[in-house]
Order: structure tokens, then sequence, then C-alpha cells
């Protein structure tokens, strides 16, 4: 029996081989290399994050942040994004301290200007405005915790439990739902309809890749993920 592919990376893996777009495949095939640990990349977006704080780079700082509350906290309850809330805060406070231990009291105000939509008229963000003109910040509450360096250590162990917790409860893309369908039942295919939707999974893809050779058929995305099904089928023959 031929074998049936059963996640979204070999589903992707074998349509990008069926349709000779070896340059788009070569470069997921190193994609999927760097994406394989468990924690879907966790400890890069907060090293990344702290790096941006470490170099006082508030539109790398807020990017992620609006990333993140875009394609990952947008999903979780009310609580939870109340919990994302104060970690966003958490990181806009610790960028501004470093930037006052770096004396770079420009950057403090270009962080307030950008994110005025926040912190402005918002009681938790009054006492803040003062923070970069304070002479012993660091000894004066609500400021005294981020400079605590346990604080600091636990509120990156706590955010990456968090992010990771969180990424579990993102929906699956429309392909990904496709692939488990078809692990789950073999008609699945029968009765699905391929629209233009699972069809754009692949349309930047497609846009990157190479020209498909002469005399090399192409598969569409509907046939090649009926194909898989009928593989799944009972075989007439005997053995």
């Amino acid at each position: 029996m031929s074998h049936v592919p059963n996640s979204t990376e070999e589903i992707v893996r074998n349509y990008l081989a069926g349709r000779s777009m070896i340059t788009t495949l070569k470069a997921f095939e190193q994609e999927c290399s760097q994406t394989k640990d468990a924690n879907y990349q966790v400890d890069r977006c907060i090293d990344e994050m702290t790096e941006a704080i470490e170099k006082q780079d508030v539109d790398t700082l807020c990017a992620m942040w609006e990333s993140w509350n875009a394609r990952v906290f947008h999903s979780l309850d009310a609580e939870g994004i109340k919990q994302a809330q104060g970690y966003e805060a958490s990181a806009y406070r610790l960028f501004l301290v470093r930037c006052v231990q770096k004396k770079n009291i420009a950057k403090c105000n270009e962080f307030f200007r950008k994110m005025s939509s926040l912190t402005l008229n918002n009681p938790q963000w009054t006492d803040w405005f003062a923070f970069p003109y304070m002479q012993h910040a660091k000894d004066t509450e609500p400021f005294r915790k981020y400079f605590d360096k346990t604080w600091i250590e636990i509120y990156y162990v706590s955010l990456h439990n968090f992010l990771s917790t969180s990424l579990a409860t993102v929906s699956p893309s429309i392909i990904g739902t496709v692939v488990d369908g078809i692990a789950r039942d073999p008609l699945v295919t029968e009765n699905t309809d391929f629209d233009e939707d699972l069809i754009d999974d692949f349309a930047v893809i497609a846009q990157c890749s190479a020209p498909v050779k002469r005399g090399h058929s192409k598969p569409s995305l509907r046939n090649l993920l009926k194909s898989l099904t009928s593989s799944k089928k009972p075989s007439s023959s005997t053995d």
C-alpha cells in the first residue's frame, strides 16, 4: 500500500514536489527544519523581545506584540486576553527601565509618542510619564520590581509558558483542518468542496516557485488531496 501523508507539512511537501516547485520546496524544507522544536520557537520569540529591549528598539518591540495579539492572543478567552495585556504592559515597562539605565530619555519619549493609544488617559500608565525624569525610581513604587533581577527572570519564564500555552489554542488553518479530516476519514474529500479559500493557502508559495518544467503534469490541490484518500481504500487485488 502506498504511503498516505498524515500531516500538513507532508501535504505541502508533496504538493510542491508534484508541481516541480523546486525552489519553493527547498525553502519550505529549510523553514521546516527550523521549526521542529516543541515550543514552536517560543524561545526565539522571547530572545527577540529581550534583544529589542536591550537595543531600545521600540518599533520591533511594539510590532512583535501587535503580531502576537493579532495571531495568537485574539483567540483566548476574556481572562486570557487580560493576562496577555498584563504581560505586554510589563514588556513595555522593562523597555522604559532599560532606556533610563542607558540614559536614553529620547527613546522613552518616542515610546510614549508611538504608544499614546495605550498610555494616554490610562490610569495604569499615569505614574510612568514621570518615570524617565525621576532620580531614584528604582527605589520607588510602582517602578521598584522592574529593576529586580529575580522578578525579571520570573516574568520571562512566566511569559514563555503563557505564550506556549496560548499557541496551543490557535485555530488550525484551512488546509490543516482538511488534512486532519483525511487522517480520520478516507472519504472526507468525496464530500468536500475545495474552493478558492483552500487554494489561497498556496497562492503566495506559487508566486515564488520555480517555473514548471515542460512535459510535467501540474496536479491541482483538489486532485492531490483526493488522491491521498484513494490510497487508503481497500485494494481489490488479492495477495
